[in-house]
């Protein structure tokens, strides 16, 4: 019968795996934390500019201009002031919509409203430019 013989290295080695196994372990069951993206102005003119693509780059302008000069682009706008008993919030400053509405759908509602009334962003533009609203 051979004797096995343990030398230090060998001993070390042990060691470093099982530690390296522990490890393992501890990060496969650490809890994860969710990355919360706080959405911005920017993300805002990105989603539509991606969506009024359609319409081409010169609508997107006018876009731009219109819910500038409505909201400054920001979700969370909203106009003190009733018509016809509602009042106006988010970026598109529509009746009724209140400001919590995630951004994503106060564009798409936007856009419903604009393509429905004007048929494109310029058009709402123009309309806006005479009237002080669209």
């Amino acid at each position: 019968m051979i004797k096995e013989r343990k030398t230090t290295s060998t001993l070390i080695i042990t060691a470093v795996v099982a530690t390296l196994a522990i490890v393992a372990s501890n990060v496969a069951n650490a809890p994860t934390k969710e990355v919360v993206h706080v959405w911005t102005i920017e993300d805002s003119k990105a989603y539509a500019l991606d969506t009024v693509n359609a319409w081409s780059a010169n609508q997107f302008q006018c876009l731009e201009k219109l819910w500038h000069k409505e909201s400054n682009w920001r979700a969370n706008a909203y106009n003190d002031i009733k018509v016809m008993g509602k009042n106006a919030g988010g970026i598109p400053q529509l009746l009724g919509l209140p400001p919590s509405t995630p951004p994503t759908q106060q564009i798409d509602r936007g856009f419903s409203y604009i393509m429905y009334r004007y048929s494109t962003p310029c058009t709402a533009w123009k309309f806006h430019k005479q009237k002080g609203w669209y």
